[in-house]
């Protein structure tokens, strides 16, 4: 066991995250992995055991979050945060409680099979991240530490459960677009981060429905940042005010764009995926752009003043996500291309 785990952290360092970067939170900031040279996990497995031993691994991470959050961890973690203004996160971070704290009701996967017998056993598993910079003129900053810090604290009482010592090896995507189902189907990770929100698609499948997912762990509202000398600010009061004037032209982040593009499809969405606070509050400052949009109540948590603040009453939640059955995702080649997946046996 010792000697499997210290070959995992060299193949880590070596392979899964390039050079001496170090990865925090569920953003990354690290350079991109060699999607390419990743192994994959198999075994011999039957059909069943690998469905049974990915539904283990997401009931297992189910079991560890509601022990977090009926212990008060997460107010904890949310008491340090962001690392600005420690505390400041109580006011943008949303409990959605769709899992409740009752771990009478919560048990844990008894006989591992599978894959997650195999991460149990070897003591490695492997998750996604995207390597967003970690600076604070990034919203993800102000996320992403909260995202790390509550999934150290699942993966610790899965340790305490099981016994067992794990590495989380982490392999990096870049800012953009992801290939991110595709990896879990080929078996190259093991789950994704809370990376993607559960109301959103990847590669032509609605999330949901194209992978298995744990209890919601991170969630957040959307705002609307006006500045406080636009005309805009007597004018919108709402989202659907927003809404109503396709010609108000959106600056968003990595956070946001998916949700501002879906509800608003007649308004120019511009992404910013890197320092989206800073250079969305330039192309607003010089004209380019008419609002910002993304999860902060209040932009002086990132620095920008002169903004009004309008809660859109969207709320979006990040869980953990594994692999499901019966998904394709078939590849034109470039491992780092969004290739479109569908379901083998579609209702």
């Amino acid at each position: 066991m010792v000697i499997r785990r210290l070959v995992s952290v060299i193949l880590t360092a070596l392979t899964l995250v390039p050079g001496n970067y170090a990865t925090a939170g569920a953003h990354g900031g690290a350079k991109a992995s060699k999607v390419e040279e990743l192994p994959t996990r198999s075994g011999d497995w039957s059909p069943a055991e690998i469905a049974k031993g990915r539904e283990q691994l997401i009931r297992a991470f189910d079991a560890a979050w509601i022990r977090v959050i009926a212990s008060g961890k997460d107010q904890e973690i949310l008491a340090t945060e962001p690392p600005n203004q420690p505390g400041a996160a109580r006011s943008y971070m949303v409990r959605l409680v769709d899992c409740l704290p009752q771990p009478e009701i919560a048990a844990w996967p008894e006989e591992p099979v599978g894959m997650f017998k195999d991460i149990l056993d070897t003591g490695v598993i492997r998750q996604l991240t995207q390597g967003v910079p970690e600076t604070p003129q990034n919203t993800s900053w102000y996320f992403s530490s909260i995202s790390q810090k509550y999934q150290d604290a699942v993966i610790e009482e899965i340790e305490q459960h099981y016994d067992v010592e794990l590495t989380v090896e982490t392999v990096v995507l870049p800012p953009g677009r992801l290939p991110a189902t595709s990896l879990l189907v080929d078996n190259k990770i093991d789950f994704i981060s809370q990376l993607n929100a559960t109301g959103g698609n990847t590669q032509g499948m609605r999330r949901r429905t194209s992978r298995r997912f744990s209890c919601t762990m991170s969630a957040s509202s959307q705002f609307i940042h006006i500045p406080e000398k636009s005309a805009l600010v007597g004018e919108i009061e709402n989202l659907n005010d927003l809404i109503a004037r396709p010609g108000v032209r959106i600056c968003a982040g990595p956070l946001t764009t998916q949700t501002a593009r879906a509800f608003m499809p007649e308004h120019t969405v511009k992404t910013k995926y890197i320092n989206d606070l800073t250079d969305c509050d330039k192309a607003v400052k010089e004209g380019e752009l008419d609002v910002i949009m993304n999860p902060l109540h209040d932009l002086s948590i990132g620095g920008i003043d002169g903004y009004r603040s309008v809660h859109t009453l969207l709320v979006a939640g990040t869980p953990l996500w594994v692999a499901a059955e019966g998904i394709e995702c078939p590849s034109d080649g470039n491992p780092r291309t969004e290739d479109e997946c569908f379901a083998t046996d579609p209702p």
